[in-house]
């Protein structure tokens, strides 16, 4: 049986994806909807409850539900390619794709490496490494979580051990610093998915314990060094990861 809760719900939802409120919207207010829909601030709140939970829209303080643009954005896999538009990798696949897309810098850091990080860069427990945690927005919304780890011996004096962000995107100053040649460096990558910490969830807007998507890549120099660690965690409902244009050609070689 349908409650009155669902009606509302659905009511608001089929608002939404025709876009009568369109991505950056604000919703009326509880007041506003309860004499709407003729019915109690707790019904409301259960309603709005059932989109926020789907994602599609979000309570921003000092304004309101904002409508939320839930259309998903493939991204490349790797994002290796060095850019030749001016843009990091993450802007340049945004901007393939028709949206506005930046990389925010939260913080560089120098420390030990822990087990799990040593391990992926082939370091001793305690190893120096430079790790650098960052935000992927999409319309001024996080969507992808970025930490990066590099062995400090092999980046040290390049614009990834600084404090700034670096232009162009990590590899490509890797390259240019001569830490990486295009022609042998190898990417390895993994996806996965698990349960979004509170943290996570509150950043990408997501409820704690909603699924998210899990990329990391291990990139190696030509002699098979590890040079970077780099861990996404990517809101499912925004983010596809996908890989481009891959060669056939050593497809049934021995």
């Amino acid at each position: 049986m349908t409650t009155r809760r669902d009606e509302i719900a659905n009511h608001l939802r089929d608002l939404i994806t025709s876009g009568t409120y369109a991505p950056g919207d604000v919703l009326p207010n509880q007041t506003s909807m309860k004499a709407t829909y003729q019915t109690t601030s707790n019904t409301i709140s259960a309603a709005v409850k059932i989109l926020r939970d789907e994602g599609l829209i979000w309570r921003v303080a000092n304004r309101g539900l904002i409508v939320q643009d839930t259309r998903p954005l493939y991204i490349d896999l790797s994002m290796a390619t060095t850019p030749s538009n001016g843009l990091g990798p993450w802007e340049t696949a945004c901007h393939n794709v028709g949206r506005t897309g930046s990389m925010q810098l939260v913080s560089v850091d120098r420390g030990p490496a822990e087990a799990e990080v040593a391990r992926a860069l082939q370091l001793s427990v305690g190893a120096t490494v430079v790790r650098r945690d960052r935000r992927a927005l999409v319309d001024g919304q996080a969507v992808m979580l970025d930490t990066g780890y590099y062995p400090l011996a092999l980046v040290d004096d390049t614009p990834v051990a600084g404090s700034g962000k670096v232009g162009g995107g990590t590899l490509a100053a890797l390259i240019a610093a001569g830490v990486l040649d295009p022609q042998t460096t190898r990417v390895r990558e993994r996806i996965g998915a698990r349960a979004a910490t509170k943290d996570e969830a509150e950043t990408l807007r997501l409820r704690p314990g909603v699924s998210v998507l899990t990329a990391e890549r291990v990139t190696r120099d030509g002699e098979a060094q590890p040079v970077e660690l780099l861990q996404r965690v990517a809101n499912a409902r925004r983010i596809r990861f996908q890989t481009d244009d891959l060669s056939l050609r050593n497809l049934g070689q021995p």
